[in-house]
């Protein structure tokens, strides 16, 4: 009796030793960043007036209408969420000052080169 529950086990074992290729549900990374614009009340020639990062930032994935995944930005503006393959809309309301709300399309895949997206909110500075 105890060689055949022994051997048994084996077999379990070894069934789940084969190869087997990699799931389309594994998560990837989406890495971004959020910046607000403009960054001066005036731009002049010769003098540039890049946007700023926006630390604390709430960045959202949204996927049919439901919000999926969620975090905050860096002090640089940096932000990355773990998601599954599939299309979502990311989107990034400034902190502070004016709430506004910048957002983007993208299909998040988990192949290829690291994807990166870059999200500009109002500033509010006129």
């Amino acid at each position: 009796m105890r060689a055949v529950l022994l051997g048994a086990a084996v077999v379990v074992l070894l069934a789940g030793c084969g190869s087997s290729k990699p799931t389309s549900t594994a998560d990837a990374t989406l890495f971004g960043r959020v910046l607000a614009a403009p960054s001066c009340p005036v731009e002049r020639a010769g003098m540039p007036c890049p946007p700023r990062p926006v630390a604390g930032a709430r960045v959202e994935a949204v996927q049919h209408g439901d919000v999926v995944s969620s975090t905050h930005t860096d002090q640089l503006g940096r932000f990355q969420l773990q998601l599954r393959p599939g299309e979502y809309l990311i989107r990034a309301t400034n902190a502070g000052g004016i709430a506004s709300t910048a957002q983007q399309r993208t299909y998040v895949r988990n192949t290829g080169p690291a994807q990166t997206i870059r999200l500009v909110v109002d500033s509010g500075i006129r």
